[in-house]
């Protein structure tokens, strides 16, 4: 081979390999990076996992604070649709519930359940001197007294008005609801201060019992109101049993 087409071979081969050597150093560079890409990603990995995990744990405890306030606020929503705004009493609806469950109660063990009707004997003249703001002030003081005089195992509830609703549960003769009737009366009778006012209120109260008057519980309601109102027709101030002879006068035998 002529010695001039060596050189340009040489020449040739040696620019390939400039070029080889260069394309190799790129390779290596980039190689070099993506290694180095690699540990970040790894660093970032082991940092960014358990960021994740406290993530995944704070947005759960989220989920469920927001479960709890949710079931809370509907536990709420449900007792108040079965308590009195005014006196944080059971309301009608509640206490009729309570009632048939402690009839059913008084069947099986062959026991009395009695319904105390109350009225609080001149209200409206209460209202209408002394105001509206006294008023719910007298109710809600009669509802604490009510609470305040009956046993842990019966209710009170507020019927309507200045009704209320008592009942006794579980009471072996008709005698130990006349007792507690007196206690509610007298309780309920002591002077109070109320609204800046010293008031002595006073309640009428109807009884009927489970089973000697009625079985269900809208009948011993029904029949323990008429007999508040016998009650409220002789002076007010005492309670009367459904079973009372009509022409007796009405608690005069039983004021407190």
């Amino acid at each position: 081979m002529p010695l001039r087409k060596m050189n340009a071979r040489t020449t040739s081969v040696k620019r390939n390999l400039l070029r080889l050597q260069s394309q190799v150093q790129a390779k290596r560079a980039e190689l070099q990076g993506l290694q180095t890409r690699l540990n970040t990603l790894r660093a970032q990995e082991q940092s960014e996992v358990p960021q994740a995990n406290a993530h995944w744990v704070q947005s759960a405890l989220n989920a469920q604070v927001s479960a709890l306030a949710a079931v809370s606020r509907l536990d709420e929503l449900a007792i108040a649709m079965q308590c009195d705004a005014l006196t944080n009493t059971p309301n009608r609806a509640l206490l009729l519930d309570r009632l048939q469950r402690a009839i059913a109660l008084a069947q099986r063990r062959r026991s009395y359940t009695a319904v105390v009707f109350l009225d609080v004997d001149h209200f409206k003249n209460i209202n209408d001197t002394l105001g509206h703001a006294t008023g719910d002030a007298v109710l809600q003081m009669v509802a604490r007294r009510l609470q305040a005089a009956v046993r842990d195992s019966d209710a009170v509830g507020r019927h309507g008005g200045d009704e209320f609703l008592v009942l006794l549960a579980e009471v072996s003769t008709p005698e130990d609801a006349a007792r507690i009737a007196r206690k509610i009366i007298a309780d309920v009778a002591a002077p109070s201060e109320v609204g800046g006012h010293t008031l002595q209120v006073s309640v009428s109260a109807g009884i009927a019992l489970y089973p000697d008057d009625a079985h269900d519980a809208q009948s011993l309601i029904s029949l323990a109101d008429a007999a508040m109102y016998r009650s409220k027709r002789s002076g007010g101030g005492c309670y009367t049993f459904h079973s009372d002879p009509p022409d007796t006068a009405a608690g005069v035998h039983a004021r407190a």
